[in-house]
């Protein structure tokens, strides 16, 4: 044991230390799978959701299910939060419900799962004549969209 205590402080004197190097994900080629697979954080990751069809929320409500490994408690942090402020936030209306029903209620799902944490915009509300009591309840009302995304990534939220 000193033998191998010996060689392992011989070692760290006299081989160079190098640095680890970190490679983002924007650094990695198009088309290139990584050699290993890049580790996401489990919390802290946030959707900037603007011009989105309701397909694309929907996809994007699957990758938050396959995230889902069991309901949240009160205490825990949602694994995502969506911050709505565009075109989508038609969708939430509560007069429009009839008509996007399937999306609305995934949400609400995903919601009271503990999942998500959904915010939307009062600013594009207002611009699409949704009053405050319009949308369900579910939702975060926020004054404007773009400076609740600037708050998530000022408290190290990251996008998935």
């Amino acid at each position: 044991m000193v033998a191998i205590a010996v060689l392992w402080l011989a070692a760290g004197r006299l081989l160079p230390r190098r640095d680890p190097v970190m490679l983002s994900p924007v650094a990695i080629e198009p088309g290139l799978e990584p050699i290993a697979p890049q580790q996401q954080p489990a919390r802290n990751l946030m959707a900037d959701i603007s011009l989105h069809s309701v397909e694309e929320l929907q996809l994007l409500f699957g990758r938050v299910e396959q995230l889902l490994e069991r309901p949240l408690s009160d205490g825990e942090q949602p694994l995502v939060s969506l911050v709505l402020h565009g075109q989508e936030v038609e969708f939430f209306a509560l007069k429009n419900y009839g008509k996007y029903k399937d999306v609305v209620d995934r949400a609400a799902k995903l919601a009271a799962l503990g999942a998500v944490d959904i915010s939307i915009c009062q600013t594009q509300m207002k611009h699409f004549g949704i009053e405050s009591d319009g949308v369900p309840s579910f939702l975060r009302q926020v004054p404007y969209g773009p400076d609740e995304v600037q708050r998530l990534e000022d408290e190290g939220f990251v996008y998935m």
